[in-house]
């Protein structure tokens, strides 16, 4: 009875024969290499890639380490920070001003008699300094306004004439 379950049928072979060569053709064809090539090269990005992720952990670790050990060290310069000013403090309060001679306004009169004098002096010289530039100013109008340089010379000798005469 065994033998009357299994059931038989005929196949041709040739499309099978066809299918096998195809797949040979395909295993020996030059696109394997090439997808074997681009395989390989997937492959080593994978593992430089694992590489880079690695690096990053370990240095994030090691990061994260130093980090750890930075509080105790601000601490650190915190107390140091507050020792320095407690010394600083200290050092003011202990410091001495040296006492300062009073200065009486007596010492400062000559001193300040002198400036009046130089100041008025000033005064003068700026006053004596406005007449000459007035008077310049007259002089320079007068030539420029249309006074002839010859009448002005014609002038100059009778006056000296007059000064050997008398």
């Amino acid at each position: 009875m065994p033998e009357e379950d299994v059931s038989y049928e005929i196949i041709p072979v040739t499309p099978i024969k066809k299918l096998e060569k195809r797949i040979e053709e395909i295993e020996s064809s030059a696109t394997t290499p090439q997808l074997q090539n681009l395989i390989n090269q997937i492959i080593e990005l994978i593992r430089n890639n694992q590489k880079i992720v690695n690096d990053v952990i370990q240095a994030n670790t090691e990061l994260r380490n130093e980090l750890s050990k930075l509080p105790s060290k601000v601490d650190e310069l915190l107390s140091t920070f507050n020792n320095f000013l407690s010394l600083v403090e200290a050092a003011g309060r202990e410091e001495v001003k040296p006492p300062q001679p009073e200065i009486s306004p007596d010492v400062f009169k000559p001193v300040v008699e002198e400036l009046k004098k130089v100041s008025e002096q000033n005064k003068k010289l700026i006053e004596s300094n406005q007449s000459v530039l007035e008077e310049l100013n007259k002089m320079s109008k007068r030539v420029k306004g249309g006074t002839p340089v010859s009448t002005l010379l014609s002038t100059y000798p009778l006056r000296r004439n007059l000064r050997k005469v008398e």
